[in-house]
């Protein structure tokens, strides 16, 4: 792809001009993480050679990469069956990471991820067990 490491440059510097820690990916030049706020996301470059996110962000949380899971009653940090509680400043900094990087990117913003209530996982159903529906 003509020019795609001036672009990946390009990209990179954005990044590291707004504070972001950016990494190649070890696999493929077509992937890149970018780190702030204890948060990451993957980055992959699509075939025009745009910079778009691959999966959900990710918080770090003992050491372990997490993605938001939302169990109706309560938001939590999930990693392959471990559950961490989220706390209130650790959610705004998903949340703040999320923005600044689709900005970056030049992303739209949808109206549910502007209010940062995306989840990676939803993890419960509003309608199981309801008393008016076991009748």
């Amino acid at each position: 792809m003509p020019g795609a490491t001036t672009v990946t440059q390009d990209v990179r510097k954005r990044f590291e001009q707004a504070g972001f820690e950016v990494s190649p990916s070890p696999v493929s030049s077509d992937f890149l993480e970018v780190r702030k706020y204890n948060c990451s996301y993957t980055l992959k470059r699509d075939p025009d050679g745009h910079w778009m996110p691959d999966g959900p962000p990710r918080f770090l949380v003992r050491g372990l990469k997490c993605e938001l899971e939302d169990r109706g009653y309560q938001k939590f940090w999930y990693r392959e069956g471990q559950r961490f509680p989220i706390r209130l400043a650790d959610l705004k900094a998903l949340h703040r990471f999320d923005e600044e990087m689709r900005e970056i990117l030049q992303l739209k913003s949808l109206y549910n991820q502007s209010l940062g209530s995306t989840s990676a996982r939803t993890v419960y159903d509003r309608v199981t067990g309801r008393p008016d529906l076991l009748s």
